[in-house]
């Protein structure tokens, strides 16, 4: 019962406080429609950002469609699948050979390696290793860090 005193009393007290109210005026945000011209550059951003996902689901659709065109339908046998995954694991395992070669326990300076039609030549120069990739088309160099 005391209780409702006490918020009937502060209900009255609040109510009866003068309250003052202004106009409501509407401030456009972009700058094409009247807006701030500071805003254009966030607007700009905002809008980017919104477009990331569209320009991910295209670049999805175009691996799938290449993935298609390699295969000549969209889904792979069983054998083509495995193909793929030991194919990975060669590439892997070589790799991880090349790796040891440059910076194992018995690191070389230089060294080459060839397998179907690409190779790799490493050479350590100073403080760095320069890795360069022949794949018969286009030749990649890579420089990293002589130690790791």
């Amino acid at each position: 019962m005391k209780m409702r005193v006490i918020a009937a009393g502060a209900a009255l007290v609040l109510g009866s406080i003068p309250v003052q109210a202004g106009n409501l005026v509407y401030q456009p945000v972009n700058p094409a429609f009247g807006g701030s011209p500071l805003n254009g550059g966030w607007l700009q951003s905002e809008a980017a950002a919104q477009n990331l996902p569209q320009a991910a689901q295209q670049r999805r659709q175009q691996l799938f469609n290449s993935q298609q065109s390699l295969t000549g339908s969209g889904t792979l046998t069983p054998g083509q699948v495995f193909a793929q995954q030991l194919q990975s694991q060669l590439y892997s395992s070589l790799a991880n050979q090349i790796t040891r070669s440059i910076f194992g326990e018995n690191a070389q300076q230089s060294g080459t390696f060839s397998f179907q039609g690409t190779t790799i030549d490493f050479v350590r120069v100073g403080a760095n290793v320069r890795v360069t990739i022949n794949d018969g088309q286009t030749i990649t160099q890579v420089v990293v860090p002589a130690t790791p």
